[in-house]
């Protein structure tokens, strides 16, 4: 089972959702849209209680993704971050740098020009939290409109199927 969190501007329905769900994968997407940072991960931590998912965001949801894995990272078989707003100055932590991966599989995919969220947040990221943590770097946009046949691809690895 795959949990998506989509991203500020995003919708539980908009397009990488839509092309994972059509590849044959179980997704729950819950509604985010007018939600804070901490409302999002309170709900993501909610959602994932069933247990043995797959973890997915892009930009900010994967921010909050992110922040949510280190919570309960025992409900999780991996974590799949799209563009993930990691450099977000207003984390929950005292201290962003302490947003290190959980030890679980985790795959980053991230466009070498996005100009939204610099691919360089990904590889901070990286660099803090080890071996788990396995960053795909593409030539596409922030959305990774280009890339979707690579995030189904890295989805159902994660997912073991």
């Amino acid at each position: 089972m795959l949990v998506w969190a989509h991203g500020l501007w995003g919708s539980p329905n908009g397009s990488k959702v839509t092309a994972i769900r059509e590849s044959g994968i179980e997704v729950i997407s819950p509604d985010f849209n007018e939600m804070e940072l901490l409302d999002r991960v309170e709900l993501l931590e909610k959602t994932i209680d069933i247990g043995e998912v797959v973890l997915a965001g892009s930009s900010w949801g994967g921010l909050a993704c992110a922040l949510t894995a280190q919570k309960k990272p025992e409900k999780l078989k991996g974590l799949l971050l799209l563009a993930p707003a990691l450099h977000y100055p207003e984390t929950p932590n005292d201290n962003p740098d302490n947003l290190i991966a959980p030890d679980i599989p985790v795959t980053i995919i991230h466009s070498k020009t996005d100009d939204i969220v610099p691919i360089s947040a990904s590889k901070d990221y990286v660099k803090r939290s080890g071996n788990n943590v396995k960053l795909i770097e593409v030539e596409d946009s922030h959305v990774l409109e280009n890339s979707i046949e690579l995030i189904i691809s890295e989805t159902k690895k994660l997912l073991n199927c």
